[in-house]
């Protein structure tokens, strides 16, 4: 393969590695388990928290935590990539937020927290996904609720989850 076409596949396996990490990103938001599913490999380890055990059984953890808040927001960021034919090497920074509920008070709280996800990706049949995770946690916040103005948003104003979330209306790959 020559120079440039060597470049142009790193490239491509780049984007397609950082797909997976935004895909993660979204299903968690959106509470869209399948999605989250397809981000790893079935035989696919994890080791985030106290957690460790398969992406499987994680996946299905996530889906308890995240179907028992109010809303969910998930950022990935700074992605630095190291490539090695079909298997990859993968730093990124995340960002979570939860509204949950909060049993001593009796109502809701903001629960933030961050880290980084350190992922071995391996291209199979074509398609990268994570076959192997490292989640490190780097901090934690809870804060009361202070939200004014967007309580006063009808729902249709608001971001939802999967299938009520416009999103799944308007792009026809995630009405398969």
């Amino acid at each position: 393969m020559s120079n440039d076409g060597a470049n142009l596949r790193a490239l491509l396996d780049r984007q397609a590695i950082t797909d997976v990490l935004n895909r993660y990103a979204r299903a968690c938001d959106r509470a869209d388990e399948p999605m989250l599913r397809s981000c790893f490999h079935p035989d696919s380890r994890h080791r985030h928290g106290g957690f460790d055990g398969t992406s499987s059984d994680f996946c299905a953890l996530a889906m308890t935590i995240i179907l028992g808040t109010r809303l969910e927001k998930h950022l990935v960021t700074n992605v630095m990539i190291e490539l090695d034919g079909d298997a990859a090497t993968t730093e990124c920074h995340y960002l979570a937020y939860h509204r949950q509920p909060d049993p001593p008070s009796g109502g809701d709280v903001d629960y933030f927290n961050g880290g980084r996800f350190i992922d071995r990706f391996e291209r199979r049949g074509g398609e990268w996904r994570i076959a192997e995770r490292l989640g490190l946690i780097d901090y934690e916040a809870f804060h009361p609720v202070t939200e004014r103005n967007v309580a006063k948003l009808s729902p249709a104003q608001r971001s939802q989850r999967v299938p009520e979330d416009p999103l799944y209306r308007l792009m026809p790959s995630l009405r398969r």
